[in-house]
């Protein structure tokens, strides 16, 4: 049997070659004490030809060769690959034997106690813990599926594909291969090497570190002590993190740290940054070199690197980038504008060290501070939400300026106007349904409902509304819906004028990306017509109050807030329109003309919350509108006396005056008023309306109905049922 524990790799090679046949005499001859070490690429060749030779003897240990053999596995001298594929692994012992040995780890997961006369250890898939006291004299390597926690000791050099987790001790070294991960808490007392792909990162003890790849220094995984030297080499990486409150680790190295132009990447933790913090990356016995490239998470904190010949330290500062250089829409940048940053703060120093404490910040530039300054002036009200917003990376940062912006505050008046013209259309619905013929004397136009000599109506109307406002402005998409009840009554004066009064109560929900909202509203409103011959004139107007609530969700870089909103509304409507039926008969063509006009009033409210809060002004909007159109109704007597009646209409609204949906707005802490716009009212769009009334008799009616209102940015579609009784 083979001495263990003294194996150099190359002899292993010459032992494998030699048990199998493999190998000449010349070679035997090449491979000496003095040859230096194999790389992992020879070391994986060696032990994929020794794992499909065919003179190596395979065994499968499953659950039923632990149960005929017992939890002590004891192999003959033969060269063994031992293949563990029983879910759960071996607790017990195990062992090679004489000759050369490799035990293979082929499961979805399991556990390894002690082995023994084990040369090579291959994990192959799955999770694995290993406990061992000491075996694998040239090492173990861990497949690219394959993840090793070793909690034992390896006696060789370890080699990861996957992922190695040592909490133990590896006495031989590791290499990182390419997209393979080291992550280190234990002791490794050879040299690490991390090649180009590879990633290396945690808190314990190696003899030296060469890095081609990444070393990952965060407060998860801790930094590395290294106790030889340090060396990166230009495609080296070091991520490494930053914390809002100074604490970030540092690597701590016993000899030399060449830096060799590698990159350093500014990982920063989310938090409230101060306007200048101090960290400690690298203290060594002596720093050699620069880092070549700087890359920088944070969109407005600028990283200043300070190298001493035992240190590398870090400041980051508060730069010259504005707020509303990073946003993304006008609403963003309007807010953005409005903030007062706070003054700036001494970091507080905590030095480790006297090399620590050289570390100096240096202050920001007078240019610096003028331009930021000018832009955002000096606040000593600390906002936590600009905090927040100073410490973000320029994703983030453009991100939480959309939300602490509150655009959808700018749609509130768009949808609340939208939620109450249906109200206006069921009091003309009304008008447009009467027996014309009941009021003239005259049956040239069809009998839209059954009244008889009957001269009062009652009559109901269930309301089914929503639409969406598109994101305009930055501000996000909204949509609202309403479902609500109008109750009308309307009696006859002459032959030629009617009267009547509605109520009604409806229920508005706006959703949004960023807002979530309900509106309560109830509402009054008169009407009269007058019909003289085809000439109709319609009147009629209506008043509504709201009652509003608004959620925001705030969420950002650690930062989280739900504001809410309480607030109080009106609208008032009015139109005039007039119509002339062409038709004859049971048809009925009415071309039509409408003059409208609707006015919006909201009070100023301040939300409920923390640092995202905003204070809302009063908004107040007017418009005039006009709208044209044709009106299509035909009237068919059924066999047994019913009357179904189709009607269709369709016209081209023109709203007057600025239709642009504004509102003033600021933080309620740290800010200036600013102004967000929302989804404008359409300047043009069309109208649709389209229903069936069924007269059951000669004294009610029921109906269904959709109407449409269609623009380029905005649109709203609803359904209506209708019943009215004549008396």
């Amino acid at each position: 049997m083979l001495a263990q524990h003294k194996f150099r790799p190359q002899h292993l090679t010459l032992a494998i070659a030699l048990a199998l046949g493999c190998a000449d005499l010349a070679m035997a001859q090449q491979v000496s004490s003095d040859t230096p070490p194999e790389t992992p690429e020879d070391l994986i060749a060696t032990l994929d030809a020794f794992i499909s030779h065919s003179d190596t003897t395979k065994t499968r240990v499953n659950k039923a060769y632990i149960d005929e053999h017992g939890p002590t596995l004891q192999f003959s001298d033969a060269n063994d690959l031992v293949s563990v594929v029983a879910r759960g692994g071996l607790t017990g012992i195990v062992d090679g034997g004489g000759g050369t040995n490799v035990l293979q780890l082929d499961a979805a997961n399991g556990a390894l106690g002690d082995s023994r006369n084990f040369e090579g250890l291959e994990v192959k898939r799955g999770t694995w813990t290993q406990t061992g006291s000491g075996d694998f004299n040239i090492g173990a390597l861990v497949r690219p599926r394959a993840t090793l926690i070793n909690n034992g000791r390896i006696d060789g050099r370890a080699l990861t594909q996957g992922t190695l987790n040592n909490y133990g001790m590896i006495s031989g070294g590791a290499t990182v291969l390419s997209k393979g991960t080291l992550n280190n808490h234990g002791t490794i007392e050879g040299s690490v090497e991390v090649r180009h792909l590879g990633v290396f990162s945690g808190k314990g003890t190696v003899a030296e570190l060469n890095v081609s790849g990444e070393v990952s220094i965060n407060t998860l995984q801790g930094a590395p002590t290294v106790v030889g030297d340090l060396k990166m080499s230009k495609t080296a990486q070091l991520a490494y993190e930053v914390n809002a409150d100074g604490r970030s680790d540092t690597i701590k190295v016993g000899g030399t740290a060449s830096l060799g132009d590698a990159t350093l990447k500014i990982v920063a933790v989310p938090g409230e940054y101060p306007l200048s913090s101090q960290h400690t990356i690298i203290e060594a016995n002596k720093v050699e070199g620069r880092f070549g490239k700087v890359l920088n998470d944070l969109a407005f904190m600028t990283p200043t690197l300070q190298y001493n010949e035992q240190n590398v330290g870090l400041t980051y500062s508060r730069n010259d980038v504005t707020l509303e250089s990073v946003a993304t829409s006008e609403n963003g940048r309007e807010l953005a504008q409005s903030i007062e940053e706070p003054i700036d703060i001494v970091p507080t120093q905590t030095p480790s060290d006297t090399a620590r404490a050289a570390i100096v910040s240096p202050s920001l530039s007078p240019a610096v501070n003028t331009s930021v300054a000018a832009r955002n002036p000096p606040s000593t009200t600390t906002n936590a939400a600009v905090t927040a917003l100073l410490g973000s990376n320029k994703t983030t940062a453009a991100q939480a300026i959309e939300q602490l912006a509150g655009g959808s505050n700018a749609n509130l008046a768009n949808a609340t106007l939208s939620s109450v013209n249906p109200v206006s259309g069921s009091m003309l619905s009304a008008m447009r349904q009467l027996d014309s013929s009941d009021l003239n004397g005259q049956s040239g136009t069809p009998r839209l409902a059954a009244g008889g000599e009957a001269t009062g109506r009652v009559w109901l109307q269930g309301l089914g509304h929503g639409g969406t406002l598109d994101r305009s402005h930055g501000s996000s998409t909204l949509q609202h819906s309403t479902k609500g009840l109008v109750l009308g009554a309307d009696w006859t004066l002459d032959e030629q004028w009617r009267v009547g009064v509605i109520g009604g109560k409806s229920q508005t929900r706006l959703d949004g990306s960023q807002l979530d909202g309900d509106l309560d509203s109830w509402h009054l409103g008169a009407y009269a017509l007058r019909q003289n011959g085809p000439l109709a004139l319609r009147l009629g107007a209506t008043y509504s109050n709201h009652d509003g609530s608004t959620k925001r969700r705030v969420a950002f870089n650690g930062f989280s807030d739900h504001p809410k909103g309480s607030y109080d509304a009106s609208t008032q409507q009015a139109f005039t329109e007039i119509g002339y039926n062409l038709g004859s008969g049971t048809i009925s063509a009415e071309p039509f003309a409408n003059l409208g006009y609707q006015r919006y009033q909201r009070d100023s409210y301040t939300e409920k919350g923390g640092a995202a809060t905003l204070q809302v002004h009063g908004q107040t909007q007017n418009n005039f509108s006009s709208t044209f159109g044709l009106r299509l109704a035909q009237l068919n007597t059924l066999d047994n006396g019913m009357q179904l009646t189709p009607r269709f209409s369709a016209g081209w609204k023109h709203t007057y005056g600025d239709v642009d949906s504004k509102t003033q707005q600021r933080l309620a802490t740290g800010g200036r008023n600013y102004i967000v716009e929302g989804a404008a009212l359409e300047r043009d769009s069309l109208m649709l309306d389209a229903g069936l009334e069924l007269a059951v008799s000669t004294r009610h009616t029921w109906g269904v109905g959709y109407n449409g209102e269609i623009g380029n940015d905005s649109r709203s579609h609803g359904v209506m049922g209708q019943w009215r009784m004549a008396f």
